[in-house]
């Protein structure tokens, strides 16, 4: 009875298997391309651009600062309180 299963996913074993057969590479250009070919049009930085960026970069440094200071301070003075608690 359970014949006409098994060779059903015997079937779709061996379909699959041909599948990812036709699919190799043959060369390595096939995978990376061919040198030479890529090329990055970057935007040139001017000076008034790169201050912009470091104020930017400042200001995140500085609040991620606070965030971290601030959740130090919560995270003590919970323990504190939990070891208050348990002494009292």
């Amino acid at each position: 009875m359970a014949g006409g299963g098994i060779s059903g996913a015997i079937t779709s074993l061996k379909n699959n298997r041909n599948l990812l057969k036709k699919r190799k590479l043959r060369q390595k250009e096939d995978v990376y391309g061919i040198e030479g070919v890529t090329k990055l049009d970057l935007k040139e930085s001017t000076d008034q651009d790169m201050k912009i960026i470091r104020k930017k970069i400042k200001e995140y440094k500085r609040e991620e600062r606070r965030v971290l200071v601030l959740s130090v301070l919560v995270t003590l003075g919970i323990l504190y309180a939990g070891y208050m608690l348990l002494v009292v």
